[in-house]
């Protein structure tokens, strides 16, 4: 069990009544998304620390990595200012004087102590070396009386953290009004508050090499693109998972909008879909194929990482007439399945939503999310159990709505399956999502953004999934200007040299400009 307490200047908040730091006079001085889980964290912007040129940071870490690691990101960081990375500390030393910080257990975990003796990081693994630079980061402002930035400053500290979930994604869209430069800040982002994982739908803008029809004219998720986003999550602690809609969503295009990237502009390729083209065809021989082979070229773009979405939501009834010959559950099951071995053949794991496998009616399901037929309901018996069962539950009808339990993920963990909880923006609902997923002992957690790459729901769909799957409350501070989120934003922005006025910010503009206005 946790102990689960902060400590601030001496006054200790019961979890989940967490403060930012600083003093009784001044509580809000620490700026930090997520916040520490409630392990341990003090700390004392009114007692600065050096951390700057003059500074060293001692690194416990097992990992011989580590230290080159934060020394190469430092100079990125700080430039000239950067303070120096060494090693040396013990990780499993014992006795006076030698390690005043210790991670919990857990292969993310970490510690950091920072007072008038220097700045120190433990941690078992460079994961958790990565989430204490973070939270450094996040902490340090400059120093205080100059005209330009000299040098940096750090409050006193402790933290003994780690997170609540071992899986925490965020599913981002690349439709062809995202930007690259979107897409790599959104991925920047999600590292720095603590994301491991990405899940990347590309919706038609992958410039398949193999299959050169299979998306919108001027794709901008190019194989050179692809690859050096998957390097730069590597390097920062996210791997990107790569997403294909096997099954319904076959339009790669939002249902309110009638578009079709490929029939819309190369209908000759029609054999390959249920007429009208909403799911592709599952008794086409060649749709396996075609699909295998996209599989194959993304997963290797992407770095060939242990997981691959294959969709499967939101499906209708075949109108095909092959498909009608065969009873549809064995049809989807067979095709599902069989492209969850082609996978696992190439060392990953499959993910599917999970709507098809609850059938609309069933009373059990009242008030969740469930969109299947009595047939491809059955796919909960008959899918591979190795199948990651991403259970997406948005509360529709009541976004404000807390639960308390989801019967739906309970109902897949009894059957066999890996379960993650992914919620939308129902805010509310996602520290007790995590909880519940924590409590039934499963999988993960995946917070879906859709068409929501800029504006507030962003803002909160980050703050509030990244603070529920490592472990913690989101403050009960409406700022007026965010200073928390805008910091870790502009951390990112400079990361990526931006200059562009489009890519500040959460919102492209200020004041929206008439074409803008005239068609919304």
């Amino acid at each position: 069990m946790r102990i689960n307490h902060v400590v601030c200047m001496a006054v200790v908040f019961a979890a989940p009544m967490l403060a930012y730091g600083g003093n009784a006079a001044n509580p809000d001085a620490i700026e930090l998304v997520p916040l520490p889980t409630p392990v341990e964290f003090s700390c004392d912007m009114d007692r600065p620390v050096a951390f700057d040129a003059s500074a060293s940071v001692t690194v416990a870490c097992p990992d011989a990595g580590s230290v080159a690691w934060l020394t190469r990101h430092f100079a990125d960081w700080y430039g000239a200012q950067a303070p120096k990375a060494t090693g040396g500390l013990q990780l499993a030393a014992t006795g006076a004087g030698a390690i005043n910080c210790a991670p919990p257990e857990g292969d993310e975990a970490y510690a950091i102590s920072a007072d008038a003796s220097g700045v120190r990081i433990a941690a078992r693994t460079l994961a958790g070396v990565r989430w204490a630079a973070y939270t450094l980061r996040q902490l340090a402002i400059a120093k205080r009386g100059t005209f330009k930035t000299e040098g940096r400053i750090l409050p006193t500290l402790k933290v003994a953290d780690r997170p609540h979930l071992a899986f925490r994604a965020v599913h981002l869209c690349w439709f062809p009004e995202v930007r690259p430069v979107q897409m790599e800040r959104a991925i920047r982002l999600a590292a720095l508050l603590k994301f491991n994982h990405a899940i990347i739908e590309p919706w038609g803008m992958y410039a398949s090499e193999r299959h050169p029809w299979w998306h919108w004219p001027n794709p901008t998720m190019t194989k050179e693109e692809v690859r050096r986003l998957a390097a730069v999550g590597r390097d920062l602690g996210i791997t990107l998972i790569p997403q294909i809609n096997v099954y319904g969503h076959a339009t790669s295009s939002r249902s309110c909008t009638v578009k079709h990237m490929t029939l819309d502009i190369r209908p000759e390729y029609e054999p390959l879909f249920e007429p009208g083209g909403w799911n592709w065809c599952l008794s086409n021989p060649e749709t396996q194929r075609v699909l295998r082979e996209l599989i194959a070229e993304m997963h290797d773009n992407f770095g060939r990482p242990p997981y691959f979405h294959l969709g499967c939501d939101e499906a209708q009834p075949p109108s095909c007439p092959e498909c009608r010959k065969t009873p549809y559950a064995e049809l989807v099951c067979r095709h599902i399945a069989d492209l969850a071995d082609f996978v696992k053949a190439r060392g990953a794991r499959a993910m599917i939503w999970h709507d098809m496998l609850l059938e609309r009616g069933d009373p059990r399901w009242e008030g969740y999310v469930h969109h299947g037929t009595k047939a491809t309901a059955t796919l909960a018996d008959t899918l591979p159990k190795d199948v990651i069962i991403c259970d997406w539950q948005y509360s529709y009808g009541d976004m404000k709505e807390t639960r308390k339990d989801w019967p739906t993920m309970a109902y897949f963990k009894g059957k066999g399956f890996p379960v993650a909880g992914c919620p939308w923006m129902n805010y509310n609902a996602m520290k007790p999502m995590a909880d519940y997923v924590a409590e039934i002992g499963g999988f993960g957690f995946v917070e879906t953004t859709w068409h929501h790459l800029r504006g507030d729901d962003w803002v909160k769909m980050y703050k509030f999934a990244s603070a529920a799957a490592w472990g913690t409350d989101v403050p009960k501070r409406p700022p007026m200007y965010d200073t928390a989120f805008g910091n870790a934003l502009r951390l990112v922005g400079q990361d990526m040299k931006v200059t562009d006025y489009l890519d500040t910010g959460h919102l492209n503009y200020q004041v929206p400009p008439a074409w803008w206005i005239d068609n919304n």
